[in-house]
């Protein structure tokens, strides 16, 4: 009963009318928002369309990102060749077998 009360106290205190406003403003915010981001991502696509000399170096830079990324995953980072690396180079050498000569 003490709960209900309570709530019934926070609910009155909430002014409906605010809250209203604020949801309209985010509301506006968010629609300009995409309208921007549509403009922009429209922009951007005609001049890829009208540019062929754009659009081929959007697909060459993107395929030549795609070989970074794929050479690095593959051979791993920069951090751990070099770990490696140090791991040989501070690891006690090794003695060298001479294959023998058979006569």
């Amino acid at each position: 009963m003490m709960m209900t009360q309570q709530l019934r106290r926070w609910s009155d205190k909430v002014d409906s009318d605010m809250l209203r406003r604020w949801s309209d403003k985010a509301q506006n915010g968010l629609k300009a928002t995409g309208d921007a981001a549509k403009n922009g991502v429209s922009t951007a696509y005609s001049t890829a369309m009208n540019s062929p000399r754009a659009t081929a170096a959007v697909v060459l830079g993107a395929g030549v990102a795609a070989a970074v990324l794929w050479l690095v995953k593959r051979n791993g980072t920069f951090a751990s060749r070099r770990k490696q690396t140090l791991e040989r180079v501070r690891a006690p050498a090794k003695r060298a077998r001479r294959a023998r000569a058979t006569a």
